[in-house]
């Protein structure tokens, strides 16, 4: 319409009308802007309403184009004076109807707008100036950013897939839920893509069909699986309808829902109802007057009754014996306070009147708003385990007669029995470990995969092999274990007998027989080698010293003395450290724990000139008491102390600190330098006997410190190690027990 009425007054304007006076007071009224032009686009004239809409008085002659400040395409791009609506239709080209656009005023605010430029031509039909109506469309366009903002914000916060697929099956919009659905972490991923390539092979037709009635007008609804783009599999239900573009085009529109959890729930209550069918527990459901309300043919089988006599009968009429009755209330009362009865055992009479032994585990059952409304009861004949109970128990004063450790454990390795030796061995009592897993209890080591040992025991009936147990007191403990299957009628494993006999200290002494064998081995090797040496020097100048000079002495002479001298030392060191390091073999049991700290002081007491003489830095933590011989301590810390000052850097004061932590039944200790370290490929080496990183010339001793260290802390079941970088220090860390 506005486009017309600019049309309409061109002919006024050519016309000769707009200097009329009664023309112009008219077109001053109007709240439309309007403004003419000459050919060149220059201003010949303006309403009141353009200078109220430009927020601008133009200046005529000079302004050229439009009366606005700035104009914008509504993506923001600045546009032109030349380029705008009006110079398009001066230069005689066709201006689109509809054009929206922005302008903005000197002061900064800005408003949206639509132009509708019209040419002025004379008799000729040439352009001789213009006319242009601009009709302000700020309010609409807020309203329909605010609709589309509102439309946006729906489609965005709702839970479920909102998207628009074109007939071709190319997905034009997908909100941010259904991208999370098929996996897509941004738009692009699926956007302007085949939908068809996201659905499941066996419902990408029927989906293909689905899409192309909906792009032809119908409205619809489909369930079908979609592999997302990670592979997850989901179940959709979709409830489509057409969208009319303003082009005449249809797409389909639709709304889907993940449906994944409801059909797997319906598949589990499926497999439930064929579980119930097919357990060979009897599966009844009651309400809470105790009312019969559902009742399975393992029921059926235990007692006697068939569903249709069981259903609508109270339980304690139907099955308990008089003598129990009171059993009945007790248990709806803690229904009703949403209680859970396990394993509950007792005696229910059959419908022959005979009496059976069952375990009873019943679990409230709630409506869909949480409230009580009845009970799911599973009852399992226990008649057989209670008199294999009875015959455990006859057998377990034969058991309590044995001297191993004697358990019995049922196929779920819960232990059933437990001997008096097994309470002495372990510290466990019986009332304390009847009903654990046994493996747990005992944190048992085994020698290979128990999967590996169940296998065996399947097939032969019996194992036997050395396990590792530890105590409640935390001491582990090695046994000699053998383990018997007693089986059911069907073959089923129902019981092991274990019976464990305690090697601990056998293993021990085979283990100080080996390395005592190694020890003798390599003392044997150094007798032969290194040890000869100095016993040769002693020969050799001894000789010189004889055949030479005779009585007479003199500088040489003096001079193999000291050759003499030298050698019958080193020997000497040697003879002495192999002494020192035979002698930890002699253990015995401390009578009484050790004070780490004590030990340490009576070690730097030794050290004390040597400390003196590098003006060594000497730190600890305060350190425990410990179940070793104090002597043993102090040897340990006075090797890795002397060590640590012996193989110091010489371009900084020797520093080492001596800390300590509680670990696993364990103190670990740390002895810290900052010396010249250890390269990494000899940080086992250096453990050996007479095992020497340097020459005597550069450091003084014989190399059996860090065995003597090794072997102590080998007595006790202990463990020690250096972790070392060259130039950096060493760390030497050993754990005793606690």
């Amino acid at each position: 319409m506005i486009a017309g009425g600019a049309k309409a007054l061109t002919v006024f304007i050519a016309g000769g009308y707009l200097k009329d006076s009664v023309f112009r007071e008219l077109v001053e009224a109007l709240p439309v802007a309007i403004y003419t032009t000459d050919a060149e686009g220059r201003l010949t004239y303006f309403n009141a309403a353009a200078v109220k809409l430009s927020g601008r008085v133009p200046e005529l002659g000079t302004d050229q184009w439009c009366v606005t400040w700035k104009i914008f395409l509504p993506d923001g791009t600045l546009l032109p004076h030349d380029q705008c609506p009006m110079a398009i239709a001066l230069k005689g080209a066709e201006v689109p109807t509809g054009i929206e656009c922005i302008a903005e005023r000197p002061d900064g605010s800005r408003f949206w707008f639509t132009p509708c430029p019209a040419v002025v031509r004379n008799a000729e039909g040439r352009i001789i100036g213009g006319i242009n109506l601009l009709m302000e469309i700020t309010d609409r366009k807020h309203a329909e950013t605010e609709a589309n903002e509102q439309f946006r914000a729906i489609v965005e916060t709702t839970p479920e897939c909102v998207k628009i697929v074109a007939p071709d099956g190319t997905l034009l919009f997908m909100n941010t839920p259904g991208l999370a659905m098929v996996g897509a972490s941004a738009g692009d991923a699926v956007i302007g893509r085949n939908v068809y390539d996201i659905i499941a092979l066996e419902d990408r037709n029927r989906f293909r069909e689905f899409n192309e009635r909906i792009c032809k007008g119908e409205k619809a609804s489909l369930q079908f699986d979609i592999v997302g783009l990670k592979g997850a599999r989901r179940h959709m239900e979709t409830h489509a309808a057409p969208l009319r573009h303003l082009d005449g085009t249809t797409v389909h529109l639709a709304v889907s829902h993940d449906i994944t959890e409801r059909k797997r729930a319906e598949r589990a209550a499926f497999l439930l109802s064929a579980i119930v069918d097919s357990s060979d527990d009897a599966i009844i459901s009651k309400n809470l007057d105790g009312v019969i309300t559902t009742w399975n043919k393992s029921a059926e089988r235990l007692f006697g009754y068939t569903a249709g006599e069981a259903i609508g009968q109270t339980v304690a009429a139907l099955l308990i014996p008089p003598d129990r009755l009171e059993e009945e209330p007790d248990i709806l009362a803690q229904l009703r306070r949403g209680e859970r009865v396990d394993h509950f055992e007792t005696v229910r009479r059959r419908k022959d009147g005979s009496l059976i032994d069952i375990s009873l585990t019943i679990s409230p059952v709630k409506d869909d708003q949480g409230r009580i409304i009845g009970a799911s009861k599973v009852a399992r004949d226990i008649t057989e385990r209670k008199k294999s109970e009875k015959r455990l128990l006859e057998q377990a004063q034969l058991l309590d007669l044995s001297s191993d450790a004697i358990l019995v454990r049922d196929g779920q390795d819960r232990i059933l029995d437990w001997n008096r030796a097994a309470e002495k061995m372990y510290g466990f009592t019986r009332e304390e470990a009847l009903g654990e897993i046994s493996h747990e209890l005992l944190r048992t080591e085994f020698p290979e995969p128990l999967p590996g040992i169940r296998e065996i025991l399947l097939r032969d009936g019996r194992w036997s092999g050395e396990l590792i147990h530890t105590s409640r007191a935390g001491s582990r403990i090695i046994t000699l274990s053998r383990w018997v299957a007693e089986r059911d009628k069907k073959g089923h494993v129902i019981r092991i007998l274990e019976s464990n006999n305690d090697i601990t200290e056998r293993v021990r002494v085979q283990e100080e027989v080996r390395r005592a064998n190694q020890d003798l081995e390599q003392f044997a090797f150094s007798a032969t080698h290194d040890l000869q040496e100095p016993l040769r020097s002693v020969k050799i100048y001894s000789e010189l010293l004889a055949t030479r000079h005779g009585d007479t002495v003199d500088e040489e002479a003096r001079k193999f003395i000291t050759f003499v001298h030298n050698g019958a030392t080193r020997m000497e060191m040697l003879i002495r450290d192999l002494l020192s390091y035979t002698q930890v073999t002699k253990f015995d049991v401390p009578s009484k724990a050790a004070d780490a700290n004590e030990a340490l002081n009576s070690a730097l007491a030794n050290l004390a000139g040597a400390i003196s003489e590098c003006e060594a830095k000497i730190s600890a933590d305060l350190l425990p008491s410990l179940p070793v011989h104090g002597m043993h301590l102090q040897q340990v810390f006075q090797n890795l102390i002397g060590n640590a000052m012996k193989y110091r850097s010489p371009d900084r004061q020797p520093v080492v600190h001596v800390g300590v932590e509680r670990q696993d039944g364990h103190w670990l200790f740390a002895v810290s330098d900052n010396g010249i370290g250890i390269d990494p490929e000899y940080k086992e080496n250096i453990f050996g006997l007479f095992k020497r990183l340097h020459t005597s010339d550069e450091y003084s001793g014989t190399g059996i410190g860090l065995a003597i260290c090794q072997r102590i802390v080998d007595r006790y079941h202990g463990r020690i190690w250096v972790e070392s970088e060259p130039g950096r220090g060493s760390i030497f860390r050993f754990k005793l027990p606690a």
